[in-house]
C-alpha cells in the first residue's frame, strides 16, 4: 500500500489539526506528542468539516451537529453520525509524517453461535442505531427489528428542517442502506405490534405474527398530538412525522399561496421556516406568549419570532383555536378572540405522546412513558429507549423524558450493548439542535427552571450564548450561530462541575484541549 510523505512534523504544532487531501481522500492529521493520528476530515453525519471542531482528549466533536468521535481509532463516540471514521496508518520518519492509503480495514472478530432473540419494536433513531450497535458488539444471534412502515429507517429532522423547504442539505439519510441490513443479518418486518407481554416476553402483530424473544427494545418513539377542534379533520390539514406527511403536506404546498401553523412548538417553528422559504404566506398561531418559552425562556423564544418576522412570517400569539371551517378541505382558522386566518394549508404542531399503547406487563407513567434505569431497562428483558423513555438525568438525576433525535440514538446504542450483557450507564448530557433559516440553535444539558438567563451576544441580529443559571450556576446552555463554543460547552458539561457563568466563560475561553 502507498505510503504518501504529507508533512513535516515541525509543521503541526503540538495539539494541531490539519486537513490534507491524499489520493482524492480527505484526511485530518492530529498530532498529540510525538504521535501523529490520521483519520477522515469529515463527518460522515452532514459532513460537517472536523478541523473546526474541538478537540478533548481523545475525543473530536463536531462543530455542526456534535457527533464526537475518537482521534485515536476514528471510532464513533456520540451520534447523530452513525458511522465511524475512517483511520489511516500514520507513522513518523524522522520529521516527515507518512500516511497510508487506502484506510486501516477494522478486524472482524470470530463469533461464536449465539440461539438468542432480541426484538426491536420500532425503527426510527433508537431502532436503527439499537440493531447497528448489537452486531457492532459483536453479538451473533436473531436480531429482528418490527415496524408499521415500509421503510429503511432514516433521518426524520430532515423532513421540518429541509424537505418541506426543499433546501439542500448533505444530511445522511436513509441511516443505512437495505444492503447493510442483509449484510448484518438484521431481519426488517414491516408490522403492526399490537401486544408485547413483558411476562411471557412474546410479541404478536396485526398480521398473525408472533415472536418469542430473550431480550427487547421499545423503540416506537412518539406519534403527533391531534387536537379535539371543530374541524381537525378536513382535508389539508396535516401532522409531520413521517416522510409521507412531509410528502402530503409538499403536494398541496405546492398548490397553495396561505399556511397556517398551529402551535408554536419546534416543529411547528421550523415547519413555518420551511414553508415560507418555499415562498408561501405563513402565520404561527401558538397560545404561548413565546414560543419555546417553557424549554429556552422568552428571551430566546422572542428572538427566534424577530428572525422569523424578519423573513416574513405573521404571528398570532397568546391566542387559542375556536375552530378550522371549509367545505371539505380546510379554508379558514377560527380563533377565539373572532378573527378568521384565511388559509390554503394547516399544519398542527401541538407536540407528541408516547405510543405504548401495546405494551402490557409494565406499568405506565401518566404521560405514557416507561420508566427505565440508567441502563435504559424497565424490567428483566426489557429496554425502552427514545421518546418514552422516562430516564435518570445523567445517569443519578431526577427521572425526565426527552423527545429529541441525537439522545434517542444514544440510548438505543447503550440499550443495545446492555441486551447484549454489558452493564453501561447513560450519564450523557441531553443536547438538541433547531435549524431555521439555516441558522443552528444548540441547546445543551436540561432545565425545568432557572433563576436568570446570561445572555453573551446580540439577540436582535440573532447571534448568541445563553446561560441558564439557578442557584448561581449554569444547569444548560443554548447558542445560535455559535458552533464551536457549543461544542465546547458539551465538553465542560461533560465535566459535571458546578460551574458559575464566570467559571464556565473563563474555561469557554481558552483553547478547550485539556
Amino acid at each position: 500500500m502507498p505510503q504518501h510523505n504529507v508533512a513535516e512534523l515541525t509543521d503541526l504544532p503540538d495539539g494541531a489539526m490539519h486537513p490534507i487531501e491524499v489520493d482524492g481522500e480527505k484526511i485530518l492529521l492530529i498530532r498529540d506528542g510525538q504521535t501523529v493520528h490520521a483519520i477522515g476530515a469529515t463527518c460522515p453525519h452532514a459532513g460537517g468539516p472536523l478541523e473546526e471542531g474541538v478537540r478533548n482528549g481523545d475525543r473530536i466533536i463536531c462543530p455542526w451537529h456534535k457527533a464526537a468521535f475518537c482521534i485515536r481509532t476514528g471510532a464513533l463516540l456520540d451520534p447523530p453520525a452513525v458511522d465511524n471514521l475512517p483511520r489511516y496508518e500514520a507513522r513518523i520518519d524522522g520529521q516527515r509524517i507518512l500516511v497510508t492509503t487506502p484506510p486501516v480495514e477494522p478486524a472482524q472478530p470470530a463469533l461464536a453461535p449465539d440461539q438468542r432473540v432480541f426484538a426491536i419494536v420500532g425503527a426510527g433513531a433508537a431502532g436503527a442505531l439499537a440493531a447497528q450497535t448489537l452486531r457492532e458488539t459483536g453479538f451473533n444471534g436473531r436480531v429482528v427489528m418490527l415496524d408499521q412502515h415500509n421503510r429503511v429507517p432514516y433521518d426524520r429532522t430532515i423532513l421540518s428542517k429541509y424537505v418541506l423547504s426543499g433546501e439542500q442539505n448533505a444530511e445522511k439519510s436513509p441511516l443505512q442502506s437495505q444492503s447493510f441490513y442483509r449484510q448484518h443479518r438484521i431481519e426488517r418486518r414491516t408490522a403492526q405490534v399490537t401486544s408485547l407481554d413483558a411476562v411471557r416476553k412474546t410479541i404478536s402483530c396485526a398480521d398473525g405474527f408472533t415472536l418469542a424473544y430473550d431480550a427487547a427494545l421499545l423503540a416506537t418513539g412518539a406519534a403527533p398530538i391531534r387536537p379535539d377542534i371543530p374541524g381537525a379533520n378536513l382535508g389539508n390539514v396535516f401532522v409531520l412525522r413521517s416522510r409521507e406527511d412531509a410528502d402530503a403536506i409538499l403536494a398541496q404546498a405546492e398548490r397553495s399561496e396561505r399556511a397556517v401553523v398551529l402551535g408554536a412548538s419546534f416543529i411547528g417553528m421550523e415547519v413555518a421556516a420551511s414553508l415560507r422559504e418555499r415562498g408561501l404566506d405563513v402565520t404561527v398561531v401558538g397560545k404561548e406568549t413565546s414560543p419555546f418559552e417553557k424549554q429556552l425562556g422568552a428571551k430566546i423564544g422572542n428572538a427566534l419570532v424577530g428572525l422569523h418576522r424578519k423573513n416574513g412570517v405573521t404571528f398570532r400569539l397568546g391566542q387559542e383555536i375556536q375552530a378550522l371551517e371549509g367545505d371539505g378541505s380546510v379554508q379558514t382558522v377560527v380563533l377565539r378572540n373572532g378573527e378568521r386566518l384565511p388559509a390554503d394549508l394547516v399544519v398542527i404542531g401541538f407536540g407528541v405522546h408516547p405510543v405504548t399503547d401495546y405494551l402490557h406487563g409494565v406499568r405506565l407513567n401518566k404521560d405514557g412513558g416507561v420508566s427505565v434505569d440508567a441502563t435504559l431497562k424497565a424490567t428483566d428483558g426489557l429496554y425502552a429507549a427514545g421518546d418514552i423513555a422516562s430516564f435518570p438525568l445523567q445517569g443519578d438525576g431526577a427521572p425526565v423524558r426527552v423527545e429529541h433525535w441525537r439522545v434517542a440514538e444514544q440510548h438505543g446504542r447503550i440499550a443495545a450493548v446492555n441486551m447484549a450483557g454489558q452493564t453501561v450507564r447513560y450519564d450523557a448530557v441531553p443536547v438538541f439542535w433547531t435549524i431555521q433559516y439555516m441558522k443552528c440553535l444548540t441547546y445543551i444539558g436540561h432545565a425545568k427552571e432557572w433563576d436568570d438567563i446570561i445572555v453573551h451576544g446580540d439577540l436582535e441580529k440573532p447571534e448568541f450564548l445563553a446561560y441558564y443559571v439557578k442557584n448561581g450556576r449554569v444547569v444548560a446552555a443554548a447558542g445560535l450561530d455559535r458552533d464551536q463554543e457549543t461544542s465546547a460547552l458539551i465538553e465542560l458539561f461533560y465535566q459535571r462541575r458546578d460551574w458559575t457563568p464566570d467559571a464556565l466563560g473563563v474555561a469557554l475561553s481558552q483553547h478547550f484541549r485539556p
